[in-house]
């Protein structure tokens, strides 16, 4: 019997918070299925087979999504549409040969990316379910759809799923009461890379000790990301001011090593966290306190250099994750329902909201990012402490993550 599970919504492990997702749930799908083996549907298969070399796992490019495109390719690329089809079918044939079908990502299903971008990663989905191949929608935030198209093909899918499964506590109410999906198969989980591996102990000080300016120093870890203001149309030059406002308190009044992680780097400028972090570096006449994390890094390695900070502040969330699974008191600047739902769940609605978050277009307010800087440095104590016990628990609902994808395989949990 066929133990094959094919993994989709995987764009790049370029964003190394699809890495932490993907090489998280593996991790523990080998632990409850001995002798699974993945596919796993992906836009950049060579580079991200070179992420995780693993005989029981393939990369396989999505080509699924083809057919999205065919009228604008028709006309620009008609003497590569015979191998384009071909692939499509490959990729096609992976979903309807697998024994169940995992549909990750993250937060691929919402209107915040466009239309386009969610019937991308609902239509290898589709393919599966047409072929009698059970789905399991895994550890997602869930919308908000804005509009009717975008519920609609997301509802229609979701009802003839095996299970829902959403990481966080807004995600599960929005799916159960505005969606009216059956309670019975959506289960309140959390992010897998709350168990992501961390490398063993000499890799990870080694990490930490080549980025970190000066011994006995606190030390910060920033993710910062253009495309957080690309997504929510936001002014791109107060970014980089607000952001500057930040690091100069810290290196004025705190005397901070700072470690800037530039957790995605795709190809495009936009989503390449390298590309603002070198402009902040540059704007600070590359200040040697300021060290950017610019290698080519895995998220268990960034998970390694941000684990031995003092502090976090970060706008991609993965990075932000990698601090609080390790009790690093974390402030996440934040733009969708995960941030706040995520968040919440972990540290409960009163220290999120005072401490833990603020959204973009608040971190832009002149004063309003850096005031809550502070507020949570001086709260990082209660954080940790929050932190040591309720990780516990969100550790525990990772893992549970899982048996809905066993059951749908004809297992027990």
């Amino acid at each position: 019997m066929s133990k094959k599970i094919v993994i989709t919504g995987i764009t790049s492990f370029r964003n190394h918070g699809v890495e932490a997702l993907v090489i998280s749930t593996i991790a523990q799908l080998r632990e409850l299925i001995p002798g699974a083996s993945f596919t796993v549907l992906d836009r950049a298969p060579d580079y991200d087979a070179s992420r995780l070399p693993a005989t029981d796992v393939k990369f396989v490019h999505d080509y699924t999504i083809r057919p999205l495109y065919a009228g604008k390719l028709r006309k620009t690329l008609t003497r590569f549409l015979p191998k384009l089809d071909r692939d499509a079918e490959i990729a096609a044939n992976e979903l309807r040969s697998a024994a169940c079908v995992v549909a990750s990502g993250g937060d691929v299903f919402c209107s915040e990316y466009g239309h386009l971008s969610l019937l991308s990663h609902l239509q290898p989905l589709k393919i599966a379910q047409a072929a009698g191949v059970p789905v399991v929608i895994h550890a997602q935030s869930i919308g908000p759809f804005t509009n009717d198209p975008d519920r609609l093909a997301f509802t229609e899918l979701a009802r003839r799923a095996a299970a829902v499964t959403v990481r966080e506590t807004a995600s599960f109410r929005y799916l159960t009461e505005e969606l009216a999906l059956p309670a019975d198969r959506c289960h309140l989980v959390a992010d897998p890379a709350f168990l992501l591996d961390l490398p063993d102990r000499a890799e990870g000080d080694a990490l930490f000790v080549h980025h970190r300016a000066v011994e006995g120093r606190p030390t910060v870890a920033l993710s910062t990301s253009s495309a957080i203001c690309h997504w929510m149309e936001s002014d791109a030059d107060r970014h980089v001011e607000a952001w500057l406002e930040v690091i100069h308190w810290l290196l004025g009044e705190l005397n901070a090593n700072l470690i800037l992680i530039p957790h995605v780097q795709e190809l495009s400028a936009k989503n390449d966290d390298r590309v603002l972090a070198t402009e902040l570096q540059r704007r600070l006449g590359y200040d040697p306190r300021v060290r950017l994390a610019g290698g080519d890094f895995g998220a268990s390695e960034f998970k390694a250099i941000v684990s031995r900070c003092d502090f976090v502040v970060a706008e991609r969330m993965h990075a932000a994750i990698a601090g609080l699974s390790t009790g690093v008191p974390t402030l996440v600047i934040g733009y969708s329902i995960k941030a706040a739902g995520i968040l919440t769940d972990l540290l409960g609605s009163e220290l999120t909201q005072q401490s833990a978050l603020i959204s973009i277009q608040d971190f832009l307010a002149p004063g309003a990012g850096l005031a809550r800087v502070q507020a949570a440095w001086a709260s990082r104590a209660e954080l940790a402490s929050h932190l040591t016990t309720a990780l516990l628990t969100m550790k525990a609902r990772s893992a549970s993550a899982y048996a809905p994808i066993v059951q749908a395989m004809g297992g027990h949990p």
